[in-house]
């Protein structure tokens, strides 16, 4: 894995996380879209609080890039909504305040895989 692309339209939480993440050997980029998205071996992580980050749009990333990584984090997770994004691409679906407080472990843990 290469870069890791951060979709999220919450610019305090994307600050955040890039500077949590800065010490990592990768690349670290924004995306505006969901759809801007250029390379297929990367580790996406996807605010699923977001509008365009639906089911159905992870779904469609998934079918696209085969082998994209995509980690979703939400304020609050519902189990219904946490499973109908596992099952259309998530590996995994975070509480944005884990992943603020443990972005290395879990991206440590996910590298693993």
């Amino acid at each position: 894995m290469s870069n890791i692309y951060l979709y999220t339209d919450d610019i305090e939480l994307g600050t955040k996380l890039t500077a949590r993440l800065m010490h990592l050997d990768r690349s670290i980029k924004f995306l505006d879209s969901l759809s801007t998205l250029a390379d297929e071996n990367s580790l996406v992580l996807i605010d699923l609080d977001t509008y365009e980050a639906t089911p159905d749009a992870i779904q469609a990333l998934k079918l696209k890039y085969p082998n994209l990584r995509l980690i979703g984090f939400m304020t609050q997770i519902h189990k219904k909504l946490r499973d109908d994004y596992r099952k259309s691409g998530c590996e995994m679906v975070y509480l944005k305040s884990a992943l603020l407080n443990n972005p290395d472990s879990i991206l440590l843990e996910d590298d693993r895989k």
